[in-house]
């Protein structure tokens, strides 16, 4: 019988005192035999039990590794100095607030085995809730936060599409563009090495920027949705957006490294999206959906109330801005009320749209830090 390839689980950390101990109950317990593995954390410099408790674990179990980067500035540095590590013939990576079920890794491992010239493998995300009476947990289980499905317009098994034109949507990191999260993804070692085995130095987007270079050497990504790892999000509402902050923040940051000079514009009302494309100086996109429309016409509608009350005389605009505020309005809180339970309306309501403030203002912030034209999604 053929040995199995060994491989290395890399888990970039700082400061998951409340779920370390999960991650690494799960991650003990996967279908695959423990002499043919490590597990290699990564600590970015916690200041929490972090580090003491992986130690503990360490007392038992030798396969557990773990290399201290004292202020990291990114998980991408984590991950570098805990790939300088990893001995694996295949590296998979995940999360310190992740929990593999038991036969993750061997699903992650069939593509590889069936075609050779797979570089990359990327499994499902879902939510494991840690407090049942959490409105964050439940809006992001609800919301399917995190699930990969729908990426790239892939909702089963098979090849993610390549880079074709270079376009930002392309390379941003956001739903058209082809890259898996590193909460759930696997390399070979021969596509690590391409691209010299280390994910870029900058303060975000190391996954998305990961991704494009293994597609860029021409290896193939491929979706494996029965590869599933659950996540535990976060607990409180400003550190999701914190998240999402983060997001935004960085998808103007690839669009800079990877996309070619054009500008586009795409209006968020079909599966492809209906895309503008214009030759710039810089590359650039910006989306326009009901987040964007319900504001525009929000704030034309006060305008215009202001004007009528300074002037005393009334539009004919006062009632159109009116009832496009209300129409847009309406389209973009419409998907809050499939959610459960129906008694939290208005508080999903509000992580929705805090949330997505939080991602069109890192949006904002990429567009000055980098020097890069975005405005971000509705959701």
């Amino acid at each position: 019988m053929q040995q199995l390839p060994f491989i290395s689980i890399i888990n970039p950390i700082r400061n998951v005192e409340r779920t370390i101990d999960t991650n690494l109950k799960y991650l003990l317990e996967v279908d695959y035999p423990k002499d043919r593995m490590e597990i290699v954390f990564g600590d970015g410099g916690s200041t929490d039990k972090t580090v003491e408790i992986i130690r503990e674990w360490q007392k038992k179990y030798d396969l557990i590794k773990i290399v201290i980067v004292p202020n990291s500035k990114s998980p991408g540095e984590a991950r570098n100095a805990a790939l300088k590590m990893a001995k694996g013939d295949y590296i998979l990576f995940t999360d310190g607030d992740c929990a593999p079920r038991v036969d993750w890794v061997k699903k992650i491992l069939e593509p590889f085995f069936a075609d050779p010239k797979i570089g990359m493998v990327g499994g499902e995300i879902h939510t494991l809730r840690t407090d049942p009476n959490n409105d964050v947990e439940a809006y992001c289980e609800e919301t399917k936060f995190l699930t990969v499905s729908g990426r790239c317009l892939m909702t089963k098994e098979g090849y993610y599409p390549g880079i074709i034109k270079d376009l930002p949507h392309e390379l941003n990191g956001n739903m058209h563009s082809p890259f898996f999260a590193t909460a759930n993804a696997a390399v070979s070692k021969v596509a690590a090495d391409a691209i010299g085995r280390e994910f870029w130095h900058e303060i975000t987007s190391e996954d998305v920027d990961f991704s494009l270079r293994i597609l860029k050497k021409g290896f193939k990504l491929y979706y494996k949705p029965s590869a599933i790892v659950d996540h535990m999000h976060r607990v409180t509402l400003a550190a999701y957006c914190k998240q999402l902050f983060g997001y935004g923040f960085g998808h103007p940051l690839a669009v800079k490294k990877h996309a070619k000079n054009v500008l586009e514009i795409q209006l968020q009302y079909t599966p492809n999206y209906i895309t503008a494309v214009i030759p710039f100086f810089a590359p650039g996109i910006i989306y326009i959906g009901d987040y964007h429309f319900m504001h525009a016409f929000g704030l034309a509608l006060v305008i215009n109330m202001i004007q009528t009350l300074v002037t005393g005389v009334a539009t004919m605009w006062l009632p159109i801005w009116a009832a496009l505020f209300l129409v847009f309005l309406y389209r973009y809180f419409k998907p809050v009320a499939k959610l459960k339970p129906s008694s939290k309306f208005l508080t999903f309501a509000w992580i929705r749209y805090v949330s997505n403030w939080a991602l069109m203002r890192g949006g904002f912030k990429g567009w000055k830090t980098f020097g890069v034209i975005y405005i971000e999604s509705s959701w």
